[in-house]
C-alpha cells in the first residue's frame, strides 16, 4: 500500500469503528488530556474511578452549598476550598471538569451555583481575576454593569428626574405621558448609548458636556457602592461607556496589566460575584483553577511567588463570598506550605489525591470512555480491548508513565486507530497487539 493510499484509508476508519467494534467514533482523547469544552453527555460518564475521591468531592460541594443557609442567619463566610492533587498526567483537569459538571447540573429550587474554570492562574493575582472576568464575557459584563446603574436610577428618583426632565426623554424612552409615577427604567433603557442619545437630544454642546459629566459621576457612584473602590468603579464605567467593540479598559482589566488595580483584587472579585449573583440569580460562586503549580515554577522570581501567595491570602481573608478548587502537583503544595503556611491552611479544606491507575481502575476508565461512543448502549464490555492488553499497558518501564491516566488514554486512542486497520470484527486488542505497537508510542 503506497503512502497516499494509506492516507486515503483514514476516511474508512470511522466505518471500521462502527462495523468492527460497534463504536460511533474513537472516544479517547488524542493527547490524553481532558477536553475542556466536552459535552455534559461525555463528562457525566467519566466519574473518578476512586470512590474515596468521589466521596470527597460530593462532601465538599454539599458543605460549600450548605453555607448558604448560614448566610441567611447573617454569617457571610461562604469560603471553602478543595485541592485536587496529583502528578502530571494524573487526571486533574478531568476531575475539575467533573466537578464543574456536578455544580452546573444541580437540580434545586434554592441552590444555583455559578462556575468559572481558569486553565492557568497567571503570574500575578490580577491575571487570575482578569481570567474570571474574561470567562463572563465583555458583552455580558457590560450588560450586568448597565443593569446596576439602571437600578441605581430607579432607587434615586431625584437623580432619575434630572436626566428625564425633557418631554422627548419621557415620551421616547419611557413611552410615558401623564401624571402617574414614572415607570421603571430597568426594561426601558437597554444600553449607555441609548440613554445618552435620549438625554442629549437637541442640547447644545455645553448642556451635553454637563449632562455627560453628571451621568459619569452617578455611574461611578453606583459602581463604587458595589466595589468599595472609586478606581475600580471608574474602570467599570469605561467598560460600559465604550460601546464600540472591546474597550481598552476591558483589555487592561482582563490582562491584569493595570498597576493602579494591583491590590484591588478584593474589590474586583467582590463586585464580580455580586454582579453575577444579583443580575442572574445565582446563589453561589465557584472558581476552579487548573495548573496552580505554575505559580511555583522556576521561571518566577521568589518575590513574585511570595507576592502572589500573599495577595491570594489577603483576598481569601477579606472576601469570603466565593469557593475555590485548586488543581496542583504535590510538590507545588509543599512549596506553597513553605512560602505561606497560613495560605496553605486556608486552601487545604479538603484534598482529592489522584493516584496512578491499577488494572481495576484502568478497566473502569476504558469502559467509561467506550460507553460514550458505544452504539449499543447496553454493552458495557471492554471490547475491543481485553484484560491482557490493559495489563500490558501498565507494564511500561518508564516510572513516570506507569499508571498515568494521560499516557494510558493516549495509547488507547492510538491502539484503537491501529486496530481499525489491522483487526477484524470480533478480534481484540490483546497483550501481543499492545506489545507490537507500544514502542512507537514511547518515542
Amino acid at each position: 500500500m503506497d503512502i497516499l493510499e494509506r492516507l486515503n484509508s483514514v476516511e474508512s476508519q470511522k466505518n471500521a469503528l462502527e462495523d468492527k467494534f460497534g463504536l460511533s467514533y474513537n472516544p479517547f482523547p488524542k493527547s490524553g488530556i481532558a477536553i475542556i469544552n466536552e459535552s455534559d453527555k461525555v463528562v457525566e460518564k467519566l466519574t473518578p474511578v476512586d470512590d474515596k475521591a468521589t466521596t470527597t468531592i460530593v462532601n465538599y460541594i454539599s458543605d460549600a452549598l450548605f453555607s448558604k443557609k448560614l448566610q441567611d442567619k447573617g454569617n457571610l463566610d461562604k469560603y471553602m476550598s478543595l485541592i485536587v492533587r496529583g502528578d502530571y498526567g494524573s487526571g486533574k483537569t478531568q476531575t475539575l471538569m467533573f466537578i464543574k459538571y456536578l455544580l452546573k447540573n444541580l437540580k434545586s429550587d434554592t441552590v444555583k451555583p455559578y462556575v468559572v474554570y481558569i486553565d492557568n492562574p497567571g503570574q500575578k493575582l490580577a491575571e487570575l481575576i482578569g481570567g474570571i472576568i474574561t470567562q463572563i464575557g465583555v458583552e455580558n459584563f457590560r450588560k450586568y454593569l448597565w443593569g446596576i446603574f439602571i437600578e441605581y436610577l430607579d432607587k434615586n428618583q431625584d437623580v432619575k428626574r434630572s436626566f428625564l426632565a425633557s418631554p422627548h426623554v419621557t415620551q421616547t424612552v419611557l413611552h410615558f405621558d401623564g401624571d402617574a409615577p414614572e415607570p421603571s427604567l430597568t426594561a426601558a433603557v437597554q444600553n449607555y448609548k441609548e440613554l445618552v442619545d435620549a438625554i442629549t437630544y437637541k442640547k447644545n454642546s455645553v448642556e451635553k458636556k454637563q449632562l455627560l459629566q453628571s451621568l459619569k459621576d452617578h455611574m461611578i457612584k453606583s459602581y463604587t457602592q458595589e466595589t468599595d473602590s472609586p478606581v475600580v468603579a471608574t474602570y467599570f464605567y469605561d467598560i460600559v461607556s465604550e460601546t464600540i467593540g472591546i474597550s481598552k479598559s476591558w483589555d487592561m482589566l482582563t490582562s491584569g496589566s493595570v498597576k493602579e488595580l494591583d491590590k484591588r483584587e478584593v474589590n474586583i472579585l467582590k463586585a464580580i460575584v455580586n454582579i453575577v449573583c444579583k443580575q442572574l440569580g445565582y446563589t453561589d460562586f465557584f472558581i476552579l483553577i487548573d495548573e496552580f503549580e505554575e505559580i511555583t515554577a522556576e521561571r518566577l522570581k521568589k518575590t513574585d511567588i511570595d507576592n502572589y501567595l500573599r495577595n491570594l491570602r489577603l483576598l481569601i481573608d477579606r472576601e469570603k463570598n466565593w469557593c475555590s478548587v485548586f488543581a496542583m502537583t504535590g510538590k507545588a503544595l509543599e512549596i506553597i506550605e513553605s512560602y505561606s503556611p497560613p495560605l496553605a491552611g486556608r486552601i487545604k479544606g479538603s484534598i482529592v489525591d489522584l493516584k496512578p491507575l491499577d488494572i481495576n481502575g484502568l478497566e473502569v476508565v476504558v469502559k467509561n470512555y467506550l460507553s460514550v461512543a458505544r452504539i449499543n448502549k447496553d454493552d458495557d464490555s471492554l471490547y475491543p480491548f481485553d484484560e491482557s492488553g490493559l495489563d500490558e499497558m501498565l507494564q511500561v518501564k518508564n516510572f513516570q508513565l506507569k499508571g498515568s491516566p494521560r499516557f494510558l488514554l493516549k495509547i488507547c486512542y492510538q491502539l484503537l486507530q491501529r486496530a481499525c486497520m489491522e483487526k477484524e470484527k470480533g478480534e481484540v486488542i490483546d497483550r501481543d497487539f499492545v506489545k507490537k505497537h507500544i514502542e512507537e508510542f514511547l518515542k
